[in-house]
This record gives structure tokens, C-alpha cells and sequence, in this order.
């Protein structure tokens, strides 16, 4: 298990009040885990009521999105960096 950077955009860094966390974790979803344990609000509004992640949000490991990865099994390693985007409206 490594520590890694969790970084948040938009309504997510209103939310806890930064747009950076740091976590212990081995995979996304030990990080997502760790991330709503520390901040409990933020467990509504990226995670669906059946506990899955919620789809419109889009979640990249080193810039990669977690789709073509390995979704939440997708591995971390000690210094990477998961970003969390949420969804954008507009016109």
C-alpha cells in the first residue's frame, strides 16, 4: 500500500474545502474508500446508493481513465495520482 494523491475539481473541492487529498491505498476504490472516510460528505455525491461509483463522474489514474483501465481493481502505487472530475453542465 502506498500513499497516493487524490485530486479533486469543482463542486467536489467546494465541497471539503481543497483540492487535494492524500490517502493510503492499493487500489482506486481502497482510495475512494479512504477519501469518503475521511470527508463522509463527499459519499453521496460520488457514490450511487447501491455502492458503486457514480457514472457521470470520470476517474483517471495518471491521466488515464479508470474504463480502459481496471476500473476500481484498477492498482495504485506509492506516488500516483487519481483525479476525480465531476460532472459538467453548460452550454
Amino acid at each position: 500500500m502506498g500513499k497516493v494523491k487524490v485530486k479533486l475539481y469543482a463542486t467536489l473541492k467546494e465541497i471539503i474545502g481543497k483540492d487535494t487529498v492524500f490517502v493510503e491505498a492499493k487500489t482506486v476504490g481502497e482510495a475512494i474508500d479512504n477519501l469518503i472516510k475521511l470527508y463522509p460528505e463527499l459519499s453521496n455525491v460520488i457514490i450511487e446508493n447501491n455502492g458503486n461509483l457514480k457514472d457521470d463522474y470520470i476517474y483517471l489514474v495518471n491521466g488515464r481513465n479508470i474504463v480502459f483501465l481496471q476500473n476500481e481493481e484498477t492498482p495504485l502505487k506509492e506516488g500516483d495520482k487519481v483525479t476525480i472530475f465531476p460532472p459538467v453542465g453548460g452550454g
